[in-house]
């Protein structure tokens, strides 16, 4: 072999960090608690509601330190993350005012169709749909705020997958990065825009382009693309092409992980179309979701090896599937209604919506009390109507 040509180490690349005794060969570990909110349009950012309402109710969320979010969750996590401070936390670490800081302006949102309007923008000669998505969301829920505007505790990440290397673009208050191009310390960029970057679902809504221009991009440890055109600019699509569960940062870092799952599986089909788009569409999802279930098996596997504390709840489970003996009244076929409710972004009914929050509610509920995470059995108040539903 010439001495002119890099040498990998393979070899190396399975020790590395062994040391260190984890599964994931986590460097930065700590007792954390970090939640997760997966991808799913409407359907994700509402059911997430429903999530929040739970962790509120049980004293969770203020203990939270990393929240890290995926298309429709990044929706709600950004909200969140914007009006935070305005939360009124008790001594039991309760919102008061959740509603009507957090619930009320998503659900009011989940009323508003955009992808429609943005679809049809995209067809313009110089638009994009992207760019119809941003003033939307800024229109309705971020009014002009930017990354630096969010709160700093709990820490906040958006995650978005870059076309240009395959990677996921993190952007978070203290930085932005994609490992293969560098990272901008303090990013200045508009939240509606990172957002719409985490949830534009390809090809219809996507590419999202953030120009770098104005940022300073700093070479990082492995960024072998720190150049021209990846540090001009971003090319990037939804975070739920590269990991539709947000795992990547939390499990690195949390002790303890909460992951919350709108998504759904990939339904059985009898006679498959042979026909080269159908094909095309169902070899993809079965992709994605063989993509997805390899995570979950490594997030279970870690749970198992007593290697990280995990409460994991999807839309689709029904609360008596998680082992316990009293659990919320939600049944097997309304688990599965609301996980077969489309994750398009446009109008949902207060019917639909109020299913959604009842899934959340009662599915972290579950998940919770089975991994010894909440002792107490939550009483469901659904948001939408104002009115105790138990």
């Amino acid at each position: 072999m010439s001495a002119d040509l890099p040498v990998n180490d393979i070899q190396g690349l399975f020790a590395a960090n062994g040391a260190t005794g984890d599964f994931l060969q986590a460097r930065k570990i700590e007792d954390r608690i970090g939640l997760c909110l997966s991808g799913g349009g409407y359907r994700a950012m509402i059911y997430h509601v429903g999530v929040l309402h739970r962790l509120n109710a049980a004293g969770l969320l203020a203990r939270l330190d990393e929240v890290a979010s995926v298309s429709g969750g990044s929706i709600t996590a950004a909200l969140l993350a914007l009006k935070w401070s305005l939360l009124t936390f008790d001594e039991d670490g309760r919102a008061g005012n959740f509603r009507d800081v957090i619930a009320k302006p998503l659900l009011a949102f989940a009323g508003k169709g955009i992808d429609i309007r943005a679809i049809l923008y995209g067809l313009l000669p110089g638009c994009s749909a992207a760019d119809s998505l941003v003033r939307a969301y800024d229109r309705h829920l971020f009014d002009g705020a930017g990354l630096q505007d969010i709160t700093d505790q709990p820490r906040f990440t958006f995650m978005a997958t870059n076309l240009q290397t395959g990677s996921g673009w993190r952007f978070s208050k203290a930085y932005a990065a994609d490992y293969r191009v560098g990272l901008i310390d303090r990013p200045t960029l508009p939240l509606a825009r990172v957002v719409t970057a985490s949830s534009a679902f390809p090809p219809v809504l996507s590419p999202v382009r953030i120009d770098l221009s104005a940022q300073l991009v700093k070479p990082a440890e492995g960024a072998d693309l720190h150049h021209a055109p990846f540090i001009e600019e971003a090319v990037l699509t939804d975070g739920g092409v590269y990991d539709n569960l947000g795992l990547e940062r939390i499990w690195k870092r949390c002790r303890t992980i909460l992951v919350s799952n709108a998504g759904k599986t990939v339904p059985e089909i009898g006679r498959p179309s042979g026909r080269w788009i159908g094909q095309m569409f169902r070899t993809l999802s079965v992709i994605q979701q063989q993509a997805e279930n390899a995570r979950r098996r490594i997030l279970f596997g870690m749970a198992n090896l007593e290697q990280r504390r995990v409460a994991y709840w999807d839309i689709a489970t029904a609360p008596y599937e998680y082992g316990l003996a009293d659990t919320l009244p939600l049944t097997k076929d309304e688990a599965l209604a609301a996980a077969n409710l489309r994750t398009r972004l446009n109008p949902f009914s207060q019917q639909e919506c109020a299913l959604l929050l009842k899934a959340g509610y009662a599915g972290a509920d579950a998940a919770l009390r089975a991994r010894g995470l909440v002792s107490e059995m939550g009483s469901f108040e659904d948001l939408s109507l104002g009115q105790d539903s138990s």
